[in-house]
């Protein structure tokens, strides 16, 4: 199914579940351009219509058939259920075999090559170069302490390309603000550092150790690669009874985007 087509049906989806008590209008945040109570939802004779009203936004359509007289559950406009996590984590210790960058010319032409360089040279990112398995490691923080880390093998043919060190399940942090970008990996979470404030989920699954940090921010936007358009369907799904969220299907990489993509594709979200 092309994109469109899942956009469309999540936001019918989200449309039928919204509590309107069979008659009036609600305003909120639109799902697909992100912009402030834009997006519209109408219901008269059992039909719903929505309508974002921002310019370059073309979203609208409508139910056609009776809407449920139960509605779910809908995190927007019910207050969240409590979830179950701890922000107790194991001890980890930096092994010794984490060097500096400048000790591995090749591990420093790689952060420099997936653009994650600048964030390590102004101090937004503790980047390593593990000795031991030839890894370019990003140390993991919470709370202002190193908590784990994630190597990246220098070698592509090396298995697992990335490596968890420790089990502390947090999510990778690159960059300040109240807005957090949810990425796949380290290096794209440090290229929009600049900006913004990245979140490497390390994988494309929403845990429960990443909830405090996710809690965090003011506003979400999930930007999984592309082969990943399900999967970002349901984590902005889930994350709306955190705090709002927008989605960005991407063309191709963050990482691999130059400095004007990057600023035009996340831009958008911080005003």
């Amino acid at each position: 199914m092309e994109y469109a087509s899942y956009m469309t049906a999540w936001i019918q989806d989200l449309v039928e579940s919204l509590p309107l008590g069979g008659s009036g209008t609600l305003r909120m945040d639109c799902p697909s351009c992100g912009k402030k109570n834009t997006f519209s939802v109408s219901e008269k004779n059992g039909e719903r219509l929505w309508y974002c009203f921002h310019a370059d936004c073309d979203v609208k359509g409508r139910t056609g058939f009776r809407i449920r007289k139960q509605t779910p559950y809908h995190p927007l406009l019910n207050k969240p259920k409590p979830l179950s996590i701890t922000d107790k984590f194991l001890a980890f210790e930096v092994p010794d075999t984490f060097v500096a960058l400048s000790r591995q010319p090749e591990a420093e032409a790689y952060v420099r090559r997936v653009n994650a360089y600048e964030a390590y040279r102004n101090g937004l990112a503790d980047i390593r170069y593990d000795l031991r398995s030839n890894r370019v490691v990003y140390l993991i923080r919470h709370q202002n302490r190193v908590v784990d880390a994630a190597g990246r093998a220098l070698n592509n043919n090396m298995k697992p390309k990335w490596w968890r060190y420790g089990k502390s399940g947090h999510p990778f942090v690159c960059g300040t603000g109240r807005v957090g970008v949810l990425l796949e990996d380290c290096a794209s979470a440090c290229s929009v550092a600049s900006f913004i404030s990245g979140i490497a989920l390390l994988g494309t699954s929403l845990l429960d150790s990443h909830i405090p940090t996710l809690r965090t921010y003011d506003r979400l936007v999930v930007a999984l690669d592309k082969d990943a358009t399900k999967k970002a369907l349901d984590l902005v799904r889930r994350l709306q009874a955190i705090r709002p969220t927008s989605l960005v299907i991407l063309d191709k990489d963050v990482k691999d985007m130059t400095d004007d993509e990057r600023k035009h594709t996340f831009e958008r979200y911080l005003s």
